[in-house]
């Protein structure tokens, strides 16, 4: 992995480890927000945002998810074949021509 791919991964998880916290501690958040603005607080926006954070969850474990496939995928190009299935048949043919066997 590349350096960028390092950043791009640590930025990938940092922005899903905030909307994990952010979905989690909704409800502590509307609290506060409702302690501090008081009269002003809207419960319909801050439901809005709180629906937002659980979309924006889901998205990022799908982005996440498509990454890591990506990923695999790019490993499993990447493996050099060091077998062939042919092999075993062939060094035994080599060794019977060398032993001057019969076929």
């Amino acid at each position: 992995m590349t350096m960028l791919d390092i950043d791009t991964l640590e930025k990938d998880n940092k922005i899903l480890r905030t909307a994990m916290l952010k979905k989690r501690y909704a409800n502590v958040i509307m609290k506060s927000q409702k302690q501090v603005l008081g009269k002003a607080f809207n419960e319909k926006n801050m439901k809005k945002k709180v629906a937002s954070w659980e979309k924006q969850l889901q998205e990022e474990k799908v982005k996440l998810r498509e990454n890591d496939r990506e990923a695999a995928g790019i490993a499993i190009a990447s493996i050099k074949r060091t077998v062939n299935f042919g092999d075993g048949l062939e060094a035994e043919r080599d060794l019977m021509s060398i032993i001057d066997a019969p076929n």
